[in-house]
């Protein structure tokens, strides 16, 4: 039976949870009557698809939160944040919104920049995009500052869903904006997934106009200011700018050249092939095999 668990040991836990060794996180937390315990349990419920057994845990770690010998309020918001997911996926709406920014709410009180906090705000901008309100989930995501206020991974995230927001309103010139910090903090913080899909998004639109009078990204970046809702936008890159994006990125796409719809290698060709670089002689290296005929025909 586990009385109390210490704060290594509920992170090992959360480690096991979150790399889908459920049987092992079982067999170590046990008959758990801690909060933490509770919470480990409910993440536990939801590897298994048992909402009502996570939502029942959450309630129970929510409880012992509050109590005065063990009184933890930010496991507490991470509890209620975790029910407003649960509640959101039920379709709960509306009680789902309640958890979310109680959550984002306290955790900003009580572990302000913590990535707890990070998480929280961005959910309740999740909520916000997928509830069709796209300007609110903008104001949220503008808690999250490009430096100081939250760690790198948090606004990498955040920019890139922002990126997105920005180019579903017609902000193109904003979303590739948005894109290059994405790539920027992502890259520099081992966060591959994120950093090549905003690079790669980087240069899809910048290749609609590549021009030598484009101010560049870094100048944008920080010349860039709060702007009320504005019209629809056009993207434009310097080619120094689509030449330090495609660069970076050619390695990585020449791990594996198969399938035979590469749209990132189309882009990455076309790009190479704008900007008259030597790289795209390391495609043609590895020719036989690109399977992708449209990655051939660019490569003749």
């Amino acid at each position: 039976m586990t009385i109390g668990l210490s704060d290594d040991e509920f992170a090992n836990l959360e480690d096991l949870v979150g790399s889908n060794q459920i049987e092992e996180a079982k067999e170590k937390l046990g008959d758990s009557i801690c909060a933490k315990g509770s919470f480990i349990s409910s993440a536990i419920s939801l590897a298994e698809n048992d909402i009502e057994g996570a939502l029942a845990s959450l309630e129970e770690c929510m409880n012992r939160s509050r109590t005065p010998s063990t009184r933890n309020p930010v496991l507490e918001a991470r509890a209620r944040m975790l029910r407003g997911l649960c509640r959101s996926g039920l379709g709960e709406a509306i009680e789902a919104s309640a958890d979310l920014r109680w959550a984002m709410d306290r955790l900003n009180a009580v572990d302000s920049g913590s990535e707890a906090h990070g998480i929280a705000v961005l959910n309740v901008a999740a909520w916000h995009r997928q509830n069709g309100e796209p300007v609110m989930a903008l104001a949220t995501h503008s808690e999250i500052a490009r430096e100081k206020t939250h760690v790198p991974e948090i606004v990498a995230v955040s920019r890139q869903r922002v990126a997105s927001i920005h180019a579903d309103l017609g902000d193109l010139a904003g979303s590739i904006r948005h894109h290059w910090t994405a790539w920027s903090m992502a890259r520099g913080s081992g966060m591959d997934v994120v950093a090549e899909t905003s690079c790669l998004h980087i240069i899809d639109l910048g290749l609609a106009n590549v021009n030598d009078a484009s101010s560049r990204m870094k100048n944008r970046i920080e010349d860039a200011r709060p702007e009320p809702r504005k019209e629809s936008t056009e993207p434009s890159i310097h080619p120094d700018d689509l030449r330090d994006a495609t660069e970076w990125i050619v390695p990585r796409v020449l791990r594996d050249v198969s399938g035979e719809q590469r749209i990132d290698m189309q882009l990455v060709i076309e790009a190479l092939c704008v900007l008259d670089s030597a790289s795209i002689e390391l495609f043609n290296e590895v020719k036989d095999a690109i399977q992708d005929t449209l990655v051939l025909d660019a490569l003749q």
